[in-house]
């Protein structure tokens, strides 16, 4: 932008801590100022440097008088905006070119300040600039937003932070090791600044040689052999380790929430192995290497380590308010081992199923010998399988031998199974032989009309030779008939409660009906045809000829829909 001469009146800066917002807002300061150009410079004056201008090394030394940088975290009322911008944003800078205002943490900023502030970002006087920074973006009003050019920092890479790391270890000449300067990195977690103070504080407590172990004792950081240790007492499902590994972070004075956010990251880092491969930006700042990830990937299913991370959390949560801090960690680490022994609910449902199965050949059996050995084949229930012959006669030879396989194929299932069964088995065999069968569900499409012609013969045949003539009963005389077992006069039927009378069998001659082709099918009539055509057409229907048959019905209206 300096380059281009596209410069703006307000910036806002957001990102994670210690990524370099007000350094680089000091920098555009200085890029705006920088004395050696006659114009904004995108290359001002390097800090130290013995030919710095004096602009630059005012605002590198924050004693500038045109460059105003304050905290609003500690002002934050509008009285204090009004004093400190307000007052004097008209007042010509004294001798740079921009005036700048640089306001750190600007969402801690109060309401009354903010609409204070927003007729003077919209249009703010020549050659005045506002560079606002803040950790949380989501708390500037929109009002301030719309105004302001935004610009999100990112957090910095791992190696970024060791890079810079081991030119400050150079400088200052300390020996560090790269592992333990990996480690001062990682525990940065993307903030340079944090990365600093945490080396810094190594430092003092290490002097000038520096290894793993001193980064550990120095930060209460867990080791990566304390974790691994963990990891591996969850593979083999050893509670007492974890108990161990607890006993040991006591002794050291490791904090037990750090230690909980390191085994998240260990188990993330081996989530991010198992689902996405060996991704580099992925698994920048993993704590280890990609093989040890990758064997850990295998052994685990991404359920496993679901369930384990949400466990984790929890853990690490409660641990917040804990006031047996141990007693938590010991009862969550505890609690990750006996996770592994859970079964998966498909599983258990693969399981379940199999055994269903069986329970409904049991209960074929049972029904499927009861028809064999007191009813006559032509008696027994109607096959319901694709294979059923086409015409009611097939069917009816076929059930004998299909009744036959099916009773082979259950009776083999139910053989005497030996005495020294296992639990499951023994469950198993209990529950074919002994528990009620429950019938699956079915769906609301299973239950549609479906014309099928050898299902509707059999089930007329059916009435058929169960003495059912289908005609309709005509009259309560005939009824009455039908159920007391004698044709006299209605005189008899009054009798019937005060004389007793032998029953006698009714002996119904099963009628024989035409036989009606259903595919035989009229020529559709034309779309202006009479009513007396339509008429014509739905007597030849088949169908239609089924329906008059069967409920002795005649056709009363036609009409075309």
């Amino acid at each position: 932008a300096i380059e281009h001469d596209r410069l703006q009146h307000a910036y806002l800066f957001s990102g994670a801590r210690g990524v370099g917002k007000t350094t680089t807002a000091r920098l555009l300061a200085k890029a705006l100022n920088c004395r050696k150009s006659d114009k904004p410079t995108a290359t001002p004056c390097l800090y130290g440097a013995a030919d710095s201008c004096v602009s630059c090394s005012e605002i590198s030394e924050s004693r500038s008088i045109d460059v105003l940088e304050f905290d609003a975290a500690s002002h934050t009322k509008v009285e204090e905006i009004r004093d400190i911008i307000l007052e004097s944003i008209n007042v010509h800078p004294a001798r740079d070119r921009y005036k700048v205002f640089i306001i750190d943490e600007v969402h801690m900023l109060s309401t009354s300040s903010f609409n204070a502030l927003l007729k003077t970002l919209e249009e703010p006087p020549p050659n005045v600039a506002f560079i606002m920074a803040t950790t949380e973006l989501h708390k500037v009003p929109d009002t301030i937003l719309s105004r302001c050019q935004e610009f999100e920092f990112r957090t910095i890479p791992m190696a970024k932070i060791q890079e810079r790391l081991g030119e400050i270890a150079k400088a200052e000449g300390v020996k560090v090791s790269s592992d333990a300067l990996r480690e001062i990195s990682r525990s940065g977690e993307g903030s340079m600044r944090d990365a600093q103070s945490n080396f810094d504080q190594v430092i003092s407590f290490s002097g000038e040689s520096i290894e793993v172990s001193d980064v550990v004792k120095a930060l209460g950081i867990a080791s990566v052999d304390s974790l691994t240790r963990m990891i591996d007492a969850i593979v083999n499902g050893v509670p007492a380790e974890a108990l161990a590994i607890v006993d040991d972070l006591i002794s050291r004075g490791h904090d037990l929430r750090n230690y909980c956010r390191d085994l998240l990251s260990l188990l993330r880092d081996i989530l991010v192995m198992k689902t996405a491969g060996d991704a580099p930006h992925l698994l920048e700042t993993a704590m280890l290497d990609a093989k040890s990830l990758k064997q850990y990937a295998e052994i685990f299913s991404s359920t496993d380590l679901l369930r384990l991370f949400n466990s984790l959390a929890d853990t690490e949560s409660r641990l917040r308010d804990a006031s047996q801090s141990r007693y938590v960690l010991e009862m969550g680490l505890v609690k990750l081992i006996e996770i592994r022994r859970l079964k998966s609910l498909e599983e258990i449902l693969n399981r379940l199923g199999g055994t269903e199965i069986d329970s409904d050949a049991a209960s074929a059996l049972k029904e499927k010998k009861t028809l064999k050995s007191n009813n006559p084949p032509q008696d027994a229930p109607f096959p319901t399988s694709s294979s059923a012959a086409a015409d009611e006669s097939n069917a009816v030879e076929d059930l004998p031998e299909q009744i036959e396989t099916v009773e082979q194929s259950i009776e083999e299932e139910l053989i005497e199974e030996p005495s020294d069964l296992s639990p499951l088995d023994r469950l198993r065999k209990d529950i074919l032989n002994n528990s009620i069968v429950r019938l699956p569900p079915i769906e609301s499409e299973e239950l549609e009309h479906v014309d099928d012609g050898w299902l509707d013969g059999a089930y007329e045949t059916k009435l058929a030779l169960s003495g059912d003539d289908r005609l309709p009963i005509q009259g309560a005389k005939a009824m009455a008939v039908r159920m007391v077992g004698f044709d006299s006069d209605v005189r008899a039927l009054e009798a019937v409660s005060t004389v007793e009378t032998p029953r006698r069998t009714i002996s119904v001659q099963t009628p024989e009906f035409e036989e009606i082709d259903v595919t035989d099918v009229p020529e559709t009539p034309s779309i202006d045809a009479t009513e007396e055509e339509l008429r014509a057409y739905a007597e030849r229907h088949p169908l239609v000829r089924q329906m008059v048959r069967t409920f002795r019905g005649k056709i009363t209206k036609v009409s075309r829909n």
